[in-house]
């Protein structure tokens, strides 16, 4: 069964993937035209996020955006971000573990295949975005706590 992680990479063939071992520990990867490299030192959960993050700037920006100091720059890393943010952790998913019984913390972040940083900074963002909650296919997904209930 393949990983979320490679499922992502096969979404999207017209991209190149490099795992760089040399890369400095503070910096979790990049995109550069259709190539992007990865930090290799970084376990697979941050891979797998930093990837989505690096093909949401793939599908979302174009050009050079390593000065975030830079306003226009910054916006362009928060839209990117934010494409992540849907890709990591989709409110089917949500729903899914809900079914599954998958109701820690753990139990989602082992399930989605990411750390428990980027499950709390995605639901924050659904939070600032949607409000506590949102109505989803028969679902109210509340995200701070996250809690999932059936509507009848």
């Amino acid at each position: 069964m393949l990983m979320r992680m490679e499922k992502l990479m096969l979404a999207y063939p017209e991209l190149i993937y490099i795992e760089d071992p040399n890369m400095p520990k503070m910096l979790g990867g990049y995109i550069e035209g259709r190539v992007i490299t990865l930090n290799k030192n970084k376990s697979l959960y941050e891979k797998y996020s930093i990837l989505a993050e690096e093909i949401g700037h793939h599908e979302t920006s174009y050009g050079d955006i390593l000065d975030t100091s830079n306003m226009r720059d910054w916006k362009v890393e928060l839209v990117a971000r934010r494409w992540s943010y849907k890709k990591l952790v989709s409110f089917d998913d949500l729903i899914y573990c809900y079914k599954h019984h998958l109701t820690t913390i753990e139990d989602t972040c082992t399930f989605l295949e990411i750390p428990p940083d980027i499950l709390k900074t995605s639901l924050d963002y659904y939070l600032s975005h949607y409000g506590l909650y949102i109505d989803y296919k028969g679902y109210k997904i509340m995200f701070d706590p996250l809690n999932i209930e059936r509507i009848y």
